[in-house]
């Protein structure tokens, strides 16, 4: 064979060896690039075929309350304790027994107006929790504190609290509890942005360290559950807390306990 053509059959080989690398290197990715498109069509179907319904935001639903127990079933109150009365009042007592049963009388007496006392304090804050509903769904992570102290993060001391914190998500939607009027939109110089709602009969609530003031205005006459602002961080006096709502009840002019008020909390 002739040196001309052995050195043109040389470069052939040289040039096949070489463009055979690149031609197997393209088969590879072509084959990766199908098998990807497989499997993505393939898990497209999957999840069609198996998709989840969307729970909707438990925020947007109405909030579940219990109605409150029938002064009836009070434990302040008995039947056997009236039926007892009952009896002591219906009964012919002989001569004799007069003189000794009436201390007993006058003695049992003054628990009875004590129970009565109860039994309709009861009853007060027992209507106000049928018709009151949660603010928002949260847990308590400060409790009322008027009488006992409680622990503040942000103070890092014991102290006074005069209402309870239920946290949320800042941007969380806050509901009215009743509805009322609006009395007061301000900044509080400790609780932050803070809204009052007036609901008549001396009751009276408060929703501080709020995201805003803009959605409701005073005088403005709100129903129950209508939103007037979002939780915020607005409170110097609990900035150190997680995004909470704080919120207050007042009966008048003295602050109670919410949870008295609150059905589930």
């Amino acid at each position: 064979m002739s040196f001309r053509k052995r050195f043109f059959r040389s470069r052939f080989f040289t040039a096949v060896n070489r463009d055979s690398f690149y031609i197997v290197l393209f088969l590879c990715l072509v084959l990766l690039a199908a098998t990807a498109v497989w499997v993505t069509r393939d898990n497209i179907r999957y999840f069609s075929q198996n998709q989840l319904p969307i729970e909707e935001n438990p925020i947007q639903e109405e909030y579940p309350f219990e109605e409150a127990e029938p002064l009836e079933n009070s434990p302040a109150v008995s039947i056997e304790d009236g039926q007892e009365w009952q009896d002591a009042e219906t009964e012919q007592p002989q001569a004799d027994d007069i003189a000794a049963r009436q201390p007993e009388k006058e003695t049992a007496e003054v628990p009875k107006q004590e129970a009565t006392a109860v039994s309709s304090q009861a009853q007060s804050s027992g209507t106000a929790a049928e018709r009151m509903r949660a603010p928002l769904l949260g847990k308590i992570i400060m409790d009322y504190g008027k009488d006992n102290l409680v622990y503040s993060k942000t103070l890092e001391q014991w102290t006074t609290h005069h209402g309870i914190d239920i946290s949320a998500s800042i941007g969380t939607p806050v509901k009215a509890v009743m509805s009322g009027t609006v009395t007061e939109v301000t900044n509080h110089p400790t609780l932050g942005i803070m809204i009052t709602i007036d609901h008549g009969n001396g009751l009276v609530t408060r929703y501080a360290n709020l995201q805003n003031g803009n959605m409701v205005k005073e005088g403005q006459k709100v129903e129950q559950g209508k939103i007037i602002s979002g939780v915020g961080n607005t409170a110097e006096f609990e900035i150190g807390d997680v995004p909470h709502l704080h919120f207050e009840v007042l009966k008048n002019g003295e602050h109670q306990d919410p949870k008295l008020y609150l059905p589930n909390m």
